[in-house]
C-alpha cells in the first residue's frame, strides 16, 4: 500500500533494483496501479524494451503516458535539467501528483551516477511527484547499496518503505569530493600557471593558447575556459587576493586548480540552483561552470583551512 505523503516531503523520491523484467508485472505495476486508482497520471520515460513492458502490465489507461527516454548526459547538471524539465512539463497542475518513472539507467557511471540520484532529492525538493527509479544490478558496482543511499524510499516485497540508509545529498557529495583531494596531477609540474592572476584577458589568451594544443576539440576548450573564467571571477571578487590559477593537461583528463585567500564555501550543493529557479548570488556562475566541466569542486588550500581551492577537471 502507498503511504501517505508527509507534508515535509514533497517530492518522494523511489529506488527500486530489479532482479529481472518479470519484476514490472509482479511489483512495478501494482505500485503505480494504485497511484492510477487514485486518480494520478503515471508518465513512463524509460527506454525500450522496458516502457513497453510496463505500458502493457499497466493496460490502456488515459492517465499513462509514455514520452521519449532522453539520452541522459554524463555531466549530473545536464541531466538534473532534463529531469526538471520533464516533470514541468508534465505535472498535473491540479493538485494531483505526477508518479514519473525513470530507468534503469547509468549505474556504471560510479560517482557520477551517484551524485545525480542524490541531487534530485534536492533539485526536485519542491515538486509534487513520486519518482520511482529503475535500477539494474550491474557487475563490480553495490547497486542495492548506492540505491538505499541515495533514495529516501525503496520499493520491497513489503511494498514502500523508507530506506534505513538515506543520506542528505550534501553528505554524500561531501563524501565524494573528500575522496578525489588533492588531485594526483597536482604533485607534477603544471602546463601553465598564472600566479597573482590580476588581469583576466591574460589568463583567457594564455588558456585559449595552451587548450589549442590539448585533447579536447574546439567547442569543449571554449567551454571549459568559460568554466575557469567564471570560478576565477568569482575568486577575485568575493575572495581575498592573491588569486592563483594552475592548469594541467595530459592525454586522458585536464584539471585546472583556482585558488585565493578567502573563506572557502562548504555547501556542495551551490550551483545547482538554476535548475529549480534558485539565482541565488553566485549561484548562476557556478551553474554555468558545472555544466562545462566534469566536475568542480571546493576544499580549504592548505591543512590548516585557509584560503579555497576549487578545481575542475574535464575527461578529454
Amino acid at each position: 500500500m502507498v503511504q501517505p505523503i508527509q507534508d515535509q516531503q514533497v517530492y518522494r523520491h523511489v529506488g527500486y533494483v530489479m532482479n529481472g523484467r518479470e519484476d514490472v508485472a509482479h511489483r512495478v505495476g501494482p505500485f503505480l496501479k494504485s497511484a492510477i486508482a487514485m486518480g494520478e497520471p503515471v508518465v513512463i520515460a524509460c527506454p525500450d524494451p522496458m516502457a513497453s513492458a510496463l505500458a502493457a502490465a499497466l493496460g490502456s489507461d488515459q492517465d499513462v503516458h509514455v514520452v521519449p527516454a532522453e539520452p541522459i548526459g554524463h555531466r549530473p547538471p545536464d541531466a538534473l535539467a532534463a529531469i526538471a524539465d520533464l516533470v514541468d512539463r508534465d505535472l498535473p497542475g491540479d493538485g494531483r501528483r505526477l508518479n514519473l518513472v525513470t530507468g534503469p539507467g547509468r549505474q556504471d557511471a560510479g560517482s557520477s551516477w551517484l551524485q545525480f540520484e542524490a541531487l534530485l532529492n534536492h533539485v526536485l525538493a519542491d515538486r509534487p511527484v513520486d519518482h520511482l527509479c529503475l535500477m539494474t544490478a550491474v557487475e563490480a558496482t553495490d547497486t542495492a547499496a548506492m540505491a538505499r543511499a541515495t533514495h529516501p524510499w525503496l520499493l520491497t516485497d513489503a511494498g514502500l518503505v523508507p530506506s534505513p540508509d538515506y543520506r542528505a545529498p550534501e553528505e554524500l557529495l561531501r563524501e565524494v569530493q573528500r575522496a578525489g583531494e588533492p588531485d594526483p596531477l597536482e604533485a607534477t609540474e603544471p602546463t601553465l600557471a598564472l600566479v597573482d592572476l590580476d588581469d583576466m584577458r591574460v589568463l583567457r589568451r594564455a588558456l585559449n593558447r595552451v587548450l589549442a594544443q590539448s585533447a579536447l576539440s574546439p567547442d569543449a576548450a571554449q567551454d571549459f575556459v568559460l568554466a575557469i573564467d567564471e570560478v576565477t571571477a568569482n575568486a577575485a571578487e568575493h575572495g581575498i587576493p592573491p588569486v592563483d590559477v594552475r592548469l594541467w593537461c595530459t592525454p586522458e583528463r585536464l584539471l585546472c586548480a583556482i585558488t585565493d585567500h578567502g573563506a572557502c564555501f562548504d555547501d556542495p550543493l551551490v550551483g545547482y540552483g538554476p535548475a529549480h529557479g534558485d539565482m541565488a548570488v553566485g549561484g548562476m556562475g557556478l551553474w554555468l561552470a558545472r555544466r562545462s566541466v566534469d566536475s568542480l569542486t571546493a576544499s580549504p588550500a592548505d591543512e590548516f583551512g585557509d584560503g579555497c581551492t576549487v578545481r575542475l577537471v574535464v575527461n578529454a
